[in-house]
């Protein structure tokens, strides 16, 4: 008889498993992993866990986040410590952490034989101690993006970063879409077209941007809503909507945790961002079949909507790209005011002209689902099993 190959010991960490997209994406990670590894997720706190997590093993640190710098600091080792020893006791060959406060935990261990950290924003990579501190002490600093890794790169002169593109559940998604039970779709129910985007109330989200952006595209597309889907209250853009006059035309819908039956039945998807790192809901928005109009901002949207990303990230102007299109950077000072800034007009009339178009409104609704496979689940696992190989040879 054959010798039984003895599974590699994999750990996953995140502060929490609350909502949210590296905490999804800790989550997905760990189910794709267990088929050919052992796999622990320990966390800070299991306060508000909003994933599915049957059938994993979840380790609840308890060391939850706490106020003050002098607090935050003890957290810190408290945590690298604990983590540490629970590496040692669990054998861990990876391990793998999400998030800005878990990836300064991992890289502070030495219970693992190697480790990997994960950078998911613009804002992440922009503060130079953590990034120094986590690439010092990771064999592998993973950034969500190619615009992010070759930054990283650039910036700081480190050799170990590598673009891993976030996994996306294109099958989930789209069996997802067509479960709408318990869901109030009356918004959607009529003859107008649905504009949609997706995020938290945050100005890093440029929301006001895109009231403006849809006031215009309202004038010159009467038969034109916009719904926003994400966490908040969103006051303050009620009150702007108000004085739009586009009130009656825009939802606020809140956070869903099942989002994307709203997505099926809408029209367009619009990002206007401040930055990103690689926006998850323009993955999301392709695969189902859904056509966007983005702004083209640090980081993400010329990576995911064009094949050459270097040739589409320089374009400040209104360019069809291969999957999408791109519109000018918005500025981010936030303007809560009625008057619109010229980006927000070129959004607006690149919008307008997709909508009234309907060969360039199906070409990219027939290029979407092709593009959302190259950031599938599958994909995203064979990069990280192969690295997770090569490092443990």
């Amino acid at each position: 008889m054959g010798q039984v190959k003895k599974r590699k010991k994999i750990m996953l960490i995140s502060p929490m498993l609350h909502q949210g997209g590296f905490e999804r994406i800790c989550v997905m990670t760990a189910r794709l992993l267990q088929k050919e590894y052992d796999v622990v997720i320990a966390v800070f706190s299991l306060e508000d866990v909003a994933y599915d997590i049957s059938g994993l093993q979840v380790i609840d640190l308890k060391l939850k986040a706490r106020k003050g710098k002098l607090n935050k600091g003890i957290n810190v080792f408290r945590r690298s410590h604990k983590l540490t020893r629970l590496q040692r006791k669990l054998g861990i060959d990876i391990s793998y952490s999400f998030g800005m406060t878990a990836n300064i935990a991992n890289a502070l261990t030495t219970g693992a034989r190697r480790k990997l950290t994960a950078c998911h924003s613009f804002e992440e990579i922009k503060d130079v101690p953590y990034m120094k501190l986590i690439s010092r002490h990771s064999d592998r600093v993973f950034c969500c993006s190619k615009k992010m890794a070759d930054l990283v790169q650039k910036k700081y002169g480190f050799t170990n970063v590598q673009a891993l593109w976030n996994p996306c559940d294109i099958e989930g998604i789209q069996k997802q879409s067509r479960v709408a039970e318990g869901e109030d779709l009356s918004f959607w129910e009529t003859e107008d077209k649905v504009l949609v985007s997706m995020g938290r109330e945050d100005d890093v989200k440029g929301f006001w941007h895109l009231l403006k952006a849809f006031r215009k595209i309202n004038e010159k597309i009467p038969d034109t809503r916009l719904a926003i889907i994400g966490d908040g209250e969103f006051k303050e853009y009620k009150e702007l909507a108000q004085s739009l006059g586009i009130a009656d035309r825009v939802l606020f819908a809140g956070l869903k945790r099942n989002p994307f039956p709203y997505l099926q039945k809408s029209d367009l998807y619009l990002l206007t961002s401040l930055s990103e790192g690689l926006p998850n809901a323009l993955v999301e928005a392709l695969s189902l079949s859904l056509p966007i109009v983005s702004v083209n901002c640090l980081s993400g949207p010329a990576e995911i909507l064009h094949e050459n990303w270097r040739e589409a990230e320089v374009k400040q102007e209104v360019f069809e790209a291969d999957y999408g299109i791109l519109t000018p950077a918005v500025k981010p000072v936030k303007n809560m005011q009625t008057d619109m800034e010229e980006e927000e007009k070129q959004l607006a009339l690149a919008a307008s002209k997709l909508l009234g178009d309907p060969e360039l409104y199906e070409s990219y609704q027939k290029a979407a689902a092709s593009r959302a496979a190259d950031f599938s689940k599958e994909a995203y696992y064979r990069e990280l099993v192969s690295c997770i190989e090569e490092m443990t040879k």
